[in-house]
């Protein structure tokens, strides 16, 4: 078996010697070829602007770098300079979440959304990357973008929200996005239901990073509801009325902050648990259901690629109910909070109190 050492490859690349890399490597048997190799193989490839065999290389190992920037950065560089703009953007927005001082990955994903922006053309882009692609481009923008949906995909989410939700009355823009850009969509009381629901919008636009035993069964992508009376004060920035809006945004960052994910059954707590969302309240945590009062087919939203977005409904919980999910878990809650609104209310019944009453109150919009 030949061998080749970590020396004479960063020597051969950084002097641009790209086949003596694709043949020193090729030359071990594939079986025999590490991990890192086989990334290596797949970056001279890259280089030598032979895209197909560089993913061919990288998604032969796609489990092993699943959890890599430097994988996703390199999948996207090949998608990249090929033009498909739709499926190198995720990847380089992965490989910023990963690793947030991944400069290289910044820098394409700020080319890549600013040549979608553009409107250009896949073999125009093919024509004019072959060389030096920060120096066309990198000086466009003097701050790297947030990540965002490409435009198609976009529509598509939007769409989605006013098929299954309502109408968008109002959308309150992200006042200070950062890695990431969350607006709020408002979809106003209707005559099917008498309650707002608010959405997310943006924080699918960069998948999650789900555990492996979680890849069947969890959407990557993922934006969140809640629904509140027909009474709320929507444009009031009084925290007893604004939290639920501060909680959605700061749920969408919350997976990308800890590298982490959210899904299903999740529950989560304000701060030490003891501090309530407002002064009008003793509610300090949330609990991540699919989405309540909703048509069949609300819970996924597909792309223009095939990829699919799913969507959560936060429903406010108190610190006991939290803690009965936490030791029996989910679906005994539910049961326990059988009859309880999933329309936001301040003051209702914690059914995990010690001294709860044992008759609750009927309601018409009953959690599942």
């Amino acid at each position: 078996m030949k061998h080749v050492s970590q020396a004479e490859l960063d020597h051969w690349h950084a002097q641009g010697q790209y086949q003596k890399i694709v043949d020193a490597i090729e030359a071990i048997p594939e079986p025999a070829r590490s991990y890192d190799l086989t990334g290596q193989l797949a970056r001279a490839y890259n280089n030598l602007a032979q895209y197909d065999r560089a993913l061919a290389l990288l998604f032969s190992v796609r489990e092993a770098g699943r959890d890599d920037s430097v994988w996703h950065f390199r999948v996207g560089y090949a998608y990249y300079h090929m033009g498909d703009l739709k499926r190198a953007h995720p990847y380089f927005a992965r490989a910023v979440v990963l690793d947030p001082d991944y400069t290289a990955a910044k820098e394409y994903l700020s080319l890549c959304q600013t040549d979608v922006n553009c409107g250009m053309r896949s073999g125009r882009l093919s024509k004019f990357r072959s060389k030096h692609p920060y120096e066309l481009y990198g000086n466009k923008r003097k701050k790297i973008p947030p990540i965002s949906y490409l435009p198609e995909d976009l529509s598509a989410v939007r769409a989605h929200i006013e098929r299954y939700f309502g109408p968008i009355t109002r959308t309150i823009l992200d006042p200070v996005p950062r890695d990431l850009r969350v607006d709020l969509c408002v979809c106003a009381p209707t005559a099917q239901h008498d309650y707002y629901t608010v959405s997310t919008l943006g924080m699918g636009a960069c998948p999650m990073n789900l555990p492996p035993e979680e890849w069947n069964c969890s959407p990557e992508r993922l934006e969140l509801t809640i629904t509140l009376p027909d009474d709320w004060q929507i444009d009031s920035r009084d925290e007893i009325w604004f939290w639920p809006f501060r909680w959605l945004r700061i749920l969408a960052h919350l997976p990308f902050e800890d590298n982490g994910w959210l899904g299903y059954g999740h529950t989560i707590l304000s701060d030490d648990g003891r501090t309530p969302f407002a002064s009008n309240t003793r509610q300090s945590g949330l609990l991540l259901l699919g989405p309540q009062g909703a048509p069949a087919g609300a819970t996924v939203c597909s792309l223009s690629d095939g990829q699919k977005v799913g969507f959560l409904q936060l429903i406010p919980l108190y610190t006991e109910e939290v803690r009965f999910k936490l030791d029996h878990g989910v679906r005994a809650l539910l049961d326990r909070m059988l009859g309880i609104d999933h329309v936001v209310c301040p003051y209702r019944l914690n059914t995990c109190a010690p001294d709860i009453l044992s008759e609750k109150p009927k309601n018409p919009h009953l959690l599942s």
